[in-house]
């Protein structure tokens, strides 16, 4: 006899395809899975997997290019499949609600925070405007935003990135859904901020007894908060598991690929003997703050703070902390893209001596690789043009063929084609893109390469290819890293030295080792507790009361 309670949402042989000018793209292709009461569920797989199309076709929230078919859907026992569209309307938000991915593209940027709560709270104006404010200042503070009263009238530039994400959350809660699709709730979050968003939906969703459908590619994630995993791979699922099981015993290989795609858990070894590069003595950027008709100077950002260090050839040295902490800015100032004061000695030269040429020469043996290679790379030239770009500009060889020779070589070792060079940057996937702006700074023969967030906008098995990729240029070229990041797993895996930012100045630094088994201080604890659960330091207490 069966007892196990009827699921909350059954999902029967989905599909979605969506109609281009001459082709179609069949993105789901007859997926099923279910969702009990109170059960947290994810649907796991890459960029392109179709996961969140799938999520978004059960809401009819896709494109009119969109195709959406299904044997059924049923949610509480209700087939929902060919619910008109007022029916539609009012079972989002009141039954099945959703957090998207990125709050300031979700939140309107152009109402204060109130107005887009109440939004969420009333569909037909049955609440007065002191009641709904009520309510409001009860859902920040049920989602623990400080000072929500001051909140409801701040526009969403005006919140940090955590708080906006607790604004979506608490749209999301205001109708207290039996359903909650979470899509990416943490991907553009600081790792002590993912925490604390995760601590909170854990204990919104035990509270109301709500279940949850998580969407991500965050494997970490996935084993801390799902009862149950789905794994997608080019819009089919090819494993269904209780998280436990899967994670102790894959058995689909797209499974075990992806979890062999974890940053590795040791440091690198030390390089012997290895002679300092860079040396960056008592650095310092700071930027006035103006205010007034005369934009007289009332204050300063001190966004880099009195920071020193070394970096030896061959070796990673990672600078972590929050968005906010100075490490890109620091960056930025070893590479002399913001006037910042200190000495800066590489490869026993001053870097602050010498005229415009000199600098410019000392340039080519300093490279940088953004975060975004979309953004970075120019999309009106061609990967050959880009590559080929640098060796004009330094002059490094006249010869257009043999500088297309080079560019063909160089795009080799980072594991690409040469028929790529004919092509632009939009037709490439990220990870692709990014091995394009890796081969755009090694074609100068760098001897430092400053590395900014470089795999954080890259999903799993991707970051992996990329992060063993500059592990095989490092050794090859006896290449430096300065490698800026907030993901405490990859700076582990990369790093030989670790630099601590907080508010524009080094809290903590040493050895890789060093500082992940033996943290000294509060805010390196709580970053390590938060990203590595070494602890439950940096979480929120679940004593917030249900409003």
């Amino acid at each position: 006899m069966n007892t196990s309670p009827a699921p909350l949402l059954a999902v029967d042989s989905l599909r979605v395809t969506f109609r281009g000018e001459q082709t179609t793209v069949e993105a789901v292709q007859g997926i099923s899975f279910a969702i009990g009461p109170g059960e947290t569920v994810a649907l796991v797989g890459e960029s392109g997997s179709g996961k969140s199309v799938a999520a978004l076709s059960l809401l009819r929230l896709l494109p009119p290019s969109a195709t959406v078919t299904a044997a059924g859907i049923r949610f509480q026992g209700r087939d929902i499949a060919n619910l008109d569209p007022d029916a539609m309307r009012r079972m989002r938000g009141a039954e099945v609600a959703l957090v998207f991915q990125e709050p300031m593209t979700a939140l309107n940027p152009v109402q204060p925070i109130f107005h887009q709560l109440a939004e969420s709270i009333q569909l037909d104006g049955e609440l007065d405007h002191g009641t709904l404010r009520q309510r409001a200042v009860e859902l920040l503070t049920w989602t623990g935003i400080p000072d929500p009263q001051a909140r409801l009238d701040a526009y969403p530039h005006q919140l940090s990135g955590g708080q906006r994400q607790r604004v979506l959350i608490a749209m999301a809660l205001a109708r207290r859904p039996a359903l909650l699709i979470a899509d990416e709730p943490t991907t553009a979050l600081d790792v002590t901020i993912q925490a604390q968003i995760l601590e909170l939906l854990t204990r919104l969703r035990r509270e109301l007894n709500m279940a949850m459908l998580l969407i991500t590619h965050d494997l970490p994630m996935v084993r801390k908060c799902a009862d149950r995993v789905y794994v997608m791979r080019q819009g089919r699922i090819v494993e269904t598991a209780d998280t436990r099981t899967l994670f102790a015993a894959p058995q689909h290989d797209y499974t075990r690929t992806l979890l062999g795609s974890l940053p590795d858990a040791e440091a690198p070894p030390r390089v012997a003997d290895a002679p300092i590069l860079l040396t960056a003595n008592d650095i310092c950027c700071h930027f006035p703050i103006k205010k007034g008709l005369l934009k007289r100077t009332v204050g300063w950002i001190k966004a880099v703070d009195h920071i020193s260090f070394t970096l030896r050839r061959g070796e990673t040295l990672g600078v972590v902390g929050e968005s906010g902490s100075g490490k890109t800015t620091l960056g930025e100032t070893i590479l002399q893209l913001n006037a910042g004061t200190g000495t800066l000695e590489f490869a026993g030269l001053d870097l602050r001596s010498g005229d415009r040429n000199t600098q410019r020469l000392r340039r080519r043996r300093m490279q940088v690789v953004f975060q975004d290679p979309f953004s970075s790379l120019s999309p009106r030239l061609t990967i050959g043009a880009i590559l080929e770009e640098g060796l004009t500009i330094h002059e490094l060889e006249p010869d257009p063929v043999k500088r297309r020779a080079m560019a063909a070589a160089i795009l080799a070792e980072v594991g690409l084609e040469a028929e790529a060079l004919e092509r632009y940057p939009h037709q490439f996937s990220g990870g692709q893109r990014q091995r394009i702006a890796i081969a755009r700074a090694m074609i100068l023969k760098p001897e430092l390469l400053v590395l900014d967030e470089p795999t954080s906008a890259l999903d799993l098995s991707v970051q992996a290819q990329i992060l063993k990729l500059l592990k095989k240029l490092q050794q090859d070229h006896g290449l430096a890293y300065l490698f800026v990041s907030h993901d405490l797993r990859v700076i582990r895996a990369m790093s030989h030295e670790v630099m601590v930012m907080q508010n524009g100045q080094v809290v903590e630094a040493g050895p890789t080792v060093e500082i992940f088994n033996r943290p000294r201080h509060p805010y390196t604890q709580r970053l390590l507790a938060a990203a590595l659960d070494l602890s439950t330091g940096g979480r929120e207490s679940d004593s917030a009361d249900t409003p």
